[in-house]
C-alpha cells in the first residue's frame, strides 16, 4: 500500500486544485533556459533552485540518501497541479530535490539503492510533470525521457539512463532495433548490480497502464513493498481462468 505522502503517479501530475490567482509552476516563470539548465548530452537539469556551496555541501553530504530521496518524493507527491510559487509545499519541494545533489551514494548497499533511486526516479516524473505536463507523442516521449535530468551524488543522469543504466544496469537491455538508437548507453560507478524483475512492475513512468500510486520506498521494507507493488499490478492486468481438460490429460 502506498506510503503516508504518496499520491498519483498514472495518468499525469496529481490533482488540479482550486483556481487561484497566482501563477503557477512553468518553466518559463522559473527561467528556464536550454542553454543554462543543460548539460553535455542536451540534458534539461530541474533539480538546480539552490548552488550548494560550502559548508552547504559538506552539511547535504552527511544527510541520509535514502531518507532525503523519501522526503522529496513525499513532497513531490503532495503538490497539486497549479501550485502557487509562494507556496511553501513547492519551495520545500524543491529545496529537498536540490539537496540531492549532495548526497553520498558511496556507502549504500543495494537495497538501499534500489530503495533511494526508485524514489528519485519518481520524484523525477512528478517534478518533470509538474513542470511541462506528459509528452503527448512517441517521439516527444523519447525526448522527454532523454532530456529531463538530476544531478544526484556528484553525476548528472537523465530518466532514462536512470531506468536503464542504474536500475536495470544488471538486467538484459532490450534486443529491438529501435532499442539500440534511443536507449543510452552511460555508465554510472553507483549502479545496481543484482537484477530484481519486480522492477517491471516497482517502476511508474506516470503511463495510464501503471499503477494510480506508489509507495515512498524505505530500505527496511523494501521487500515488502516490491512484492505488494507486483501483486497489485498483476491483480489489475492478469485474470486466471480454469477449465476442465479433455482427452487424455485431464487436467485443469
Amino acid at each position: 500500500a502506498p506510503a503516508a505522502g504518496s499520491g498519483p503517479a498514472a495518468g499525469g501530475a496529481p490533482a488540479a486544485a482550486a483556481a487561484s490567482d497566482e501563477p503557477s509552476l512553468s518553466l518559463q516563470q522559473f527561467g528556464f533556459r536550454p542553454s543554462i539548465f543543460t548539460r553535455k548530452g542536451g540534458r534539461l537539469v530541474l533539480n538546480g533552485r539552490r548552488l550548494l556551496f560550502q559548508p552547504e555541501l559538506a552539511a547535504a553530504s552527511r544527510l541520509d540518501a535514502c531518507e532525503c530521496a523519501a522526503r522529496a518524493l513525499r513532497l513531490a507527491l503532495a503538490l497539486d497541479e497549479a501550485e502557487p510559487l509562494s507556496s511553501p509545499r513547492l519551495v520545500a519541494f524543491l529545496d529537498a530535490a536540490s539537496s540531492l545533489k549532495a548526497v553520498r551514494l558511496d556507502g549504500l548497499d543495494e537495497e538501499q539503492k534500489l530503495a533511494f533511486f526508485l524514489n528519485v526516479y519518481h520524484t523525477m516524473i512528478q517534478h518533470a510533470y509538474s513542470l511541462l505536463g506528459p509528452p503527448s507523442s512517441l517521439l516527444k516521449a523519447i525526448s522527454f525521457f532523454n532530456t529531463i535530468a538530476y544531478q544526484v551524488g556528484g553525476d548528472v543522469f537523465t530518466l532514462a539512463e536512470l531506468e536503464h543504466n542504474v536500475l536495470r544496469a544488471p538486467s538484459c537491455r532490450p534486443k529491438s532495433f529501435f532499442s539500440k538508437w534511443v536507449l543510452p548507453k552511460s555508465s554510472y560507478s553507483f549502479a545496481l548490480t543484482t537484477a530484481d524483475y519486480r522492477l517491471n512492475f516497482a517502476l511508474s513512468c506516470g503511463s495510464a497502464s501503471g499503477l494510480a500510486t506508489v509507495p515512498v520506498y524505505q530500505p527496511t521494507l523494501l521487500g515488502a513493498q516490491l512484492d505488494a507493488v507486483a501483486s497489485a499490478f498483476l491483480a489489475r492486468t492478469v485474470a486466471v481462468s480454469c477449465r476442465s481438460g479433455g482427452g487424455g490429460g485431464g487436467g485443469d
